[in-house]
């Protein structure tokens, strides 16, 4: 069989398979939307679970209206939030985030449409209430489910994609980790295609194919799907001979963007003008939807915070005071988000003129700075929270990068790729890096990389476990 007309034949076969795989998670999704909505009407009407005045029950064929409108709701918000996206469908983490927000946009538009349109009979907050609590309980498990399912017989096999690595590099080792990182969205590294000679090393150790003027044998012998240009110093021309090649024989052309270190999962295309540029996109806290959301948790989190500790303030304050006496709280200079200073609020932890020959270090492991109470207050977050008050100010956050003084920051910026970047976002009371061990005196650049891959990757439920793990980890907390 010639080559040629077998490669069609791959792609079609990867095609079929993330149809069949989404078509799946789509029917799923239409009959428990249906079941849900079911649900809900019973809970409501039938158990009258909620209702102090359980009225009339309206007939079931009566409300089938509004499960029609609910159910065409569900159909547009998935279709328009982009949840049969293949590279959203396959990934659990992706799908269930989308998921989510799709069941509560549609409990809000549900409701606000019935309230304009005046429906007949009206339609009960506590039905959408219930059908939405169920859709984010049900489809997420459902979704897992039958992914998990589907990965364990094999099916995921069919969708596996092969990778064909364009530059010789020792970072091609790496590439190839990443890529392969995921198993919701399989790919397989063939090997690797030099525009010069490189060593086994020089290429990370990958397989050498050839060079590239055997690029289109090696598409054709090795059923190439993906190809990856990850050499910096390769040519405009050679560029556009693979991509050409690329487009003859079906394959995925793709360009390592190498020029960026930082924020890469957030890299795009935009507009400046009528011109496309390559560019980094709106980082995700940074998005209008995502502000709000996050602020709001800030807001109410910051309140909760600062009633629940009232009892202990005048606790701590007397205990602070009793073995230095002096002023209970700690005001310090910050930076924060676009590099503005704020004042930041502490119990004080250490004795009084700890730091008279003005110059500013971290504590340390048995720091005899420390008071009694201070070094037991560090290693349980009492002293930090005070900082609820800089949450509800906005000066910070209740999850993000943790702010540094600017007289260390301005040694930072010269010492540490990319120092700048952290503050791309409101400093936090808690963040990635601390809850994995990485504060006090520990190395700034693995503290660095974890804020980084915070910003990048935020996400809500990400800030909700990063809160968590703040009350069970307390590794480096002196």
């Amino acid at each position: 069989m010639n080559p040629t007309t077998a490669l069609p034949s791959v792609r079609s076969g990867q095609a079929k398979s993330k149809t069949a795989t989404t078509s799946v998670l789509f029917i799923g999704d239409c009959v428990l939307v249906a079941v849900c909505m079911a649900t809900a009407f019973f809970l409501r009407y039938v158990l009258n679970i909620g209702v102090v005045d359980g009225g009339s029950r309206p007939e079931l064929t009566a409300y089938l209206l509004h499960y029609s409108a609910g159910f065409a709701l569900f159909i547009l918000l998935a279709e328009n939030l982009s949840l049969y996206d293949s590279k959203v469908a396959l990934s659990v983490e992706k799908s269930t985030a989308r998921l989510l927000k799709i069941a509560l946009y549609w409990a809000v538009m549900f409701l606000g449409s019935s309230l304009i349109l005046k429906l007949n009979p009206p339609i009960s907050r506590l039905f959408v209430g219930y059908s939405c609590a169920l859709m984010c309980l049900i489809l997420p498990f459902w979704r897992l489910s039958y992914l998990r399912f589907w990965s364990k017989v094999g099916f995921g096999k069919g969708l596996t994609r092969r990778v064909l690595i364009v530059g010789g590099s020792v970072n091609n080792r790496k590439l190839a980790e990443k890529m392969s990182a995921n198993p919701e969205d399989p790919y397989e590294i063939v090997g690797v295609v030099a525009s010069r000679y490189a060593s086994k090393s020089e290429r990370g150790g990958l397989p050498l194919l050839g060079s590239l003027d055997d690029l289109e044998e090696v598409f054709l012998n090795y059923d190439i799907d993906v190809v990856a240009v990850a050499d910096s110093d390769i040519s405009r021309g050679e560029i556009l001979k693979i991509a050409t090649l690329s487009e003859r024989h079906f394959v995925e052309f793709n360009l390592i963007p190498d020029h960026f270190e930082v924020f890469t999962r957030c890299l795009g295309l935009k507009l400046i003008g009528n011109q496309h540029v390559m560019g980094v996109a709106e980082l995700p806290q940074n998005q209008i939807f995502s502000r709000m959301v996050k602020r709001i948790v800030d807001i109410i989190g910051a309140l909760f915070g600062l009633l629940i500790s009232l009892p202990i303030f005048p606790v701590v304050a007397f205990l602070i005071w009793k073995e230095s006496p002096g002023p209970i709280l700690y005001r310090q200079v910050r930076t924060g988000k676009g590099g503005a200073s704020f004042t930041i609020y502490k119990f004080r932890s250490m004795k009084l003129a700890s730091e008279a020959d003005g110059k500013a270090r971290w504590c340390r492991p048995d720091d005899d700075r420390r008071l009694k109470i201070g070094a037991f207050m560090r290693k349980w977050n009492i002293d930090e929270i005070p900082q609820f008050w800089n949450v509800l100010k906005g000066d910070m956050s209740l999850v993000g990068p943790r702010p540094e003084r600017p007289e260390l920051i301005v040694d930072f910026l010269d010492e540490i790729p990319h120092y700048q970047s952290r503050h791309s976002v409101r400093p936090g009371m808690s963040g990635w890096a601390q809850v994995n061990g990485l504060r006090g005196n520990t190395s700034l650049e693995d503290r660095i990389r974890y804020d980084l891959d915070y910003i990048e990757n935020w996400s809500l439920w990400l800030d909700l476990v990063i809160k968590f793990r703040t009350f069970i980890h307390f590794n480096n907390a002196y």
